[in-house]
């Protein structure tokens, strides 16, 4: 088995074919699935290849962050575990979620010319990634950068503060990515290449897409980029949070349970002896009431007891009743929605 995995959507084999030749001529042995034979033991050789390796090569394309792309991102999602992911863009496309913190190559101009930088960036991060070691910073961004540059209307001086990028002169770089020509592709190309405190692509884009106001879209962006550049933003955004309060009561109903004993004054037949004892039922039911509705959450509209279990009897002069039910209790109910906001 090869070292290098690459991972790819059937979709994209002819495109994935030239890359997989171009890797070959600048000495790079690839394992892809393509010519495997469909049977039982296809995703166990798949598999085996991929656990084995020591890089995997991962395309994204439109088919592979699409709703097909299933395997592509599982077999991406243990190359990234295994801390052995290199992805690559063959289109513009963002990556899935769980993978834009990682940087991807951008081939999706690449014309198959193995001197383009690039290319040359794959190669690196390949053999970086085969020998254990950090993936060494893109060189593809800032030459396009400098290409654009070059062949633009800009005046030599800005020429001249991108060459100066090869220094550590923190204000040239800073004012450098910060230049108004060609924005946002000067500071994306900046953050590709970690200088002059820029963010990456991918980070600019979450942040200004992000719900503004929204606290929960800021927890979101400093848990997707937890060492980003807008984490201090973020972070002093969320610790300025203010929230609103807004009551509404609620009809509701609550049903109490209640007992009445028999009454010792007789009455001359059932029916009213039954009236009698939801008479003398009414005082306590509404002590029940108001004992539950005794705090902030309630307020208490009506009370009405009902008789569920009657048990009446004879006794001198006529006929006493009591009996079990409930104290039915009409309410309003307090509730409170919180709204949260953080930033304008």
């Amino acid at each position: 088995m090869s070292a290098i995995f690459l991972s790819y959507k059937r979709e994209d084999e002819l495109r994935v074919g030239r890359l997989v030749h171009a890797l070959e001529n600048a000495g790079l042995s690839v394992w892809w699935d393509r010519g495997l034979a469909v049977g039982e033991n296809w995703r166990a050789e798949i598999q085996t290849a991929l656990q084995s390796a020591k890089c995997v090569i991962v395309v994204w394309t439109q088919a592979s962050v699409g709703p097909t792309g299933d395997f592509v991102r599982d077999e991406a999602g243990q190359a990234k575990r295994r801390g052995i992911l290199v992805p690559i863009l063959l289109d513009k496309v963002e990556p899935p979620l769980g993978f834009g913190e990682i940087q991807a190559i951008d081939l999706a101009r690449w014309k198959g010319r193995a001197r383009d930088p690039f290319f040359g960036d794959l190669v690196a991060a390949v053999n970086a990634r085969l020998e254990g070691r950090p993936i060494p910073p893109a060189k593809g961004p800032m030459r396009r950068v400098m290409r654009r540059l070059t062949y633009g209307s800009v005046g030599s001086a800005i020429v001249s503060g991108v060459v100066a990028f090869g220094s550590n002169m923190a204000q040239v770089q800073d004012r450098t990515c910060r230049v108004p020509l060609f924005q946002p592709r000067i500071s994306d190309a900046c953050g590709a290449i970690g200088i002059g405190d820029r963010p990456g692509k991918i980070e600019r884009i979450a942040w200004e897409s992000r719900q503004l106001g929204s606290c929960a879209a800021l927890r979101a962006h400093i848990e997707r980029f937890p060492d980003g550049k807008y984490r201090t933003d973020a972070s002093a955004m969320l610790a300025a949070r203010r929230v609103t309060e807004t009551e509404s009561w609620v009809p509701a109903s609550r049903r109490l349970a209640l007992f009445v004993e028999p009454d010792n004054v007789a009455v001359r037949n059932e029916a009213g002896a039954r009236t009698a004892a939801l008479a003398r039922a009414q005082a306590p039911a509404e002590r029940l009431c108001k004992g539950f509705a005794a705090t902030t959450l309630f307020r208490l509209r009506t009370t009405t007891p009902i008789a569920q279990t009657w048990s009446c009897r004879a006794v001198t002069l006529g006929v006493t009743c009591s009996f079990e039910g409930e104290a039915v209790c009409e309410v309003d109910e307090r509730h409170v929605q919180e709204e949260e906001r953080c930033g304008s």
